[in-house]
């Protein structure tokens, strides 16, 4: 909401607001050298001379005042520096009036009430920026200002003002109001240090600059201090120079506009090392002053600090305990007590060390025969009950060092030391035999036996998630034939493993770019001219080269990466059209939908999106369905293509003829496109039943008003046979193959006007 806020505020005018703040602040920063210089001209009047001094004070709440009313981000801390700089200017008049024109020497006690009023209005202006520049302050972030600040305030007194506050403690009214400055300046500077330790260094300029200022008028003041009651101090030094900056900084803060984000985040990259420094310091001072006598104000700043350290440490402690609790739930499956899945692959990486330096290292997978069976028929109850029941058993089978884990469901994983394939094995032997005893449940017996899969490393690989998965194509060989238990075997599960590599390998390149697109034209009968392209899948693999569909599509679809697959296929194609559309070629581009995609009712989204980031219309589009995909799930495949549909999207009956064709879903279906089988194209010219079935089909599509595409003509007279009965659209290899984009533009400029019945 504030960032909201902050944005419209700037749309609203901000600019030419904080122009004027800055016009000003220009103004006071050339007042103030001019106003000292002309104050110290012989003959000007001592009270001329302490007005035209004070008008750069007077431009400065100006400047404060109009930052305030400028910008609404922190407008109450900007008013609060405002009062108190005027409230801080107020009493340097009231000053040089009872001086100047009254001609008294003691100082009026109102004066300092005005002067000393800056500090409580500069602490609360200090609060709200240290606030409105944080989401939250936490209790530790609460402590770790009260730290610092005390710290700061110990250090000052110690160093600076223990004398001068011992001093006017024992002295008259005129002494206990000047220590009042100096005791307004350390909590000044502690508040300061606090704020630094929250704010941290993204304060925004505006932040530093009024750090900068305090810290020089907080520096002034104590040295002023100091001065007076050593009897030194002189008037028109570097003193009123270092006021000067100080006021000069704090304009320079005005002038500059807020941080884009106000808001910022508690953490820091090392949040306990400015609180455990000012810890220890506070330590030293009070160790010095139970040894040598320090000055009491500055122990029991120091005393404060520590305490508040303490506290900082109890919270710190109970927080890491509570972490250390919530990691160790987050690595135990809840039910049985085990490690869980995240906890074995931990484990998993941390053997890989093992097996580079050859050490043996065991995996097994085990999995419940008819646990499903007694979850169904006796409830979740008996089935948890039994799975802790299990892991108890197992436990007990385990070497300590060894780790046993759940890995969800009813499949557990042993990750053992020291065991080659034998041991392996006689480890799954003992593990079924003890599985194997009778559990008793809510007064009833049941039997459970599992079937173990075991893969050793480095003997079969060196890299430990890869035996997982090879313990895991043992395990299923063992299910599968009754084995009981099995070591994982190269010539048995070896093409499962592969296929788990092709999988990995399909998942990488669908994430590096080795999926590229050919495009097949597509020649519009009636005109003569390519009207689209279809883009069809290669895999362009760094060692099998290029890969055609049938190499990798049933692999994608059985991993489940089909979706992904077309995803990066419908991107790819719609990025080809937009350049041949910048290049004054507008083709319409067919991509083929899988199974997966049909299900997705995020997926008419998908194209939406994926269309306008190339600035592509949605005819430009057309998605090609088989038959037997609509068959799977109808229903939900028609809502998906009605939504796909009604955005203009084109979609068509690929391999039309083949499936399971029926004019009651065709009717019902929202499609644009019949697309003819090539088995009936390439039998046209030569069957008699052929050429009538792709004539009742033309004259079907047409009296549906949809286009005919003909696939598959691979010579000049099926061609010509199909322009003969009033064909819309052919594709084959007489026109052309399947093409990269730049062989296909070739082919596009060579093919431009050609005859209809031309080779291609």
């Amino acid at each position: 909401m504030g960032q909201r806020r902050t944005s419209d505020v700037r749309q609203q005018g901000v600019h030419p607001a904080m122009r004027r703040v800055r016009v000003t602040g220009a103004v006071a920063t050339a007042a103030w050298p001019a106003g000292v210089a002309l104050a110290g001209l012989p003959g000007v009047p001592g009270v001329l001379g302490g007005v035209v001094e004070l008008v750069p004070l007077a431009a400065l709440t100006l400047v404060l005042v109009l930052r305030a009313v400028a910008v609404p981000a922190g407008r109450r801390a900007w008013w609060c520096l405002a009062g108190a700089v005027g409230a801080y200017l107020l009493g340097a008049v009231g000053l040089d009036v009872h001086r100047h024109v009254m001609g008294l020497v003691e100082r009026p006690w109102w004066a300092d009430a005005l002067q000393l009023g800056f500090y409580p209005l500069a602490f609360l202006a200090l609060v709200l920026m240290v606030r409105g520049r944080m989401h939250r302050l936490t209790v530790s972030l609460w402590l770790d200002c009260l730290v610092t600040g005390l710290t700061a305030g110990a250090v000052v007194a110690a160093l600076v003002l223990g004398d001068l506050l011992r001093t006017a403690a024992g002295g008259d009214s005129a002494a206990l109001v000047g220590a009042a400055y100096p005791v307004g300046d350390l909590l000044l500077l502690g508040l300061l240090a606090a704020g630094l330790v929250v704010v941290g260094r993204r304060g925004g300029a505006d932040w530093w600059w009024l750090v900068t200022g305090l810290v020089l008028f907080v520096g002034g003041d104590t040295v002023y201090a100091l001065q007076v009651a050593a009897g030194t101090f002189e008037s028109g030094g570097v003193l009123d120079l270092v006021w000067g900056m100080a006021f000069f900084c704090l304009g320079l803060s005005a002038c500059h506009a807020p941080a884009s984000d106000l808001t910022g985040s508690a953490e820091r990259r090392d949040p306990l090392l400015v609180p455990a420094v000012c810890t220890l310091t506070a330590v030293v001072l009070l160790v010095h002053g139970y040894f040598r006598g320090g000055d009491p104000v500055a122990g029991a700043l120091a005393c404060g600090a520590v305490l508040a350290a303490l506290a900082r440490t109890a919270l710190t402690v109970r927080a890491v305990s509570a972490l250390a609790d919530s990691r160790r739930q987050a690595r135990t499956d809840e039910l049985t007590g085990l490690p869980n899945r995240r906890s074995v692959f931990e484990a998993l990486d941390g053997a890989d060390d093992r097996l580079l330096a050859g050490e043996e290292v065991a995996v097994l997978v085990l999995d419940l025969d008819r646990f499903k069976e007694i979850n169904d028929s006796l409830g979740h109850g008996t089935g948890d009950a039994l799975l802790r029941e299990v892991a108890t058993r197992l436990r007990s089978q385990v070497r300590e060092g060894d780790v046993l884990a759940r890995l969800g469901g009813d499949e557990f994983v042993v990750l053992a030391r020291d065991l080659d394939a034998d041991g392996a094995r006689a480890l799954a032997d003992r593990l079924r035999t003890h599985l194997r005893r009778p559990f008793l449940l809510g007064g009833m017996e049941l039997a459970v036996d599992a079937a173990v899969g075991a893969a050793i490393g480095p003997e079969h690989s060196a890299n430990a998630v890869e035996l997982l998965q090879l313990a895991d194509l043992a395990m299923y060989s063992a299910k599968s034939a009754r084995l009981g238990a099995a070591v994982y075997d190269e010539d048995r599960d070896g093409h499962g493993r592969h296929r788990l590599e092709e999988v990995a390998a399909l998942r990488r390149a669908l994430e590096n770019g080795e999926l590229v697109l050919h495009y097949q034209p597509k020649l519009d009968l009636p005109t003569g001219t390519v009207a689209g392209v279809e883009a069809l899948a290669r895999w362009q693999h760094p060692e099998r080269g290029l890969l055609y569909p049938d190499a990798f599509i049933d692999l994608a679809e059985s991993a489940g990466l089909m979706a992904q697959l077309t995803t990066r296929v419908i991107d790819v194609a719609l990025a080809q059209c937009r350049r041949w559309v910048d290049q004054g070629r507008a083709l319409t581009m067919a991509v083929n939908v899988s199974p997966s995609n049909l299900v997705d009712q995020g997926f008419p989204d998908d194209v939406a999106r994926l269309l306008a980031a190339h600035g592509l219309p949605a005819s430009s589009l057309v998605l090609e369905v088989t038959e037997s995909l609509l068959m799977a799930d109808r229903e939900r495949a028609v809502g998906v293509l009605t939504r796909l549909r009604d955005a203009g999207v084109g979609v068509a009956i690929d391999d039309y003829g083949t499936g399971h064709s029926s004019l009651a879903y065709l009717a019902a279906l929202p499609v644009t496109e019949l697309k003819l089988d090539r088995t009936f194209t390439a039998a046209l010219t030569g069957s008699a039943r052929a050429a009538s079935i792709v004539t009742s089909t033309l004259q079907l599509a047409h009296a549906l008003d949809l286009v005919l595409v003909a696939e598959g003509a691979e010579d000049a007279a099926t061609v010509a046979a199909l322009a003969e009965l009033g064909c819309d659209v052919v594709q084959g290899y007489h026109l052309s193959r399947p093409l990269p984009p730049e062989q296909l533009e070739v082919w596009l400029h060579e093919r431009a006007q050609a005859p209809v019945t031309s080779p291609g």
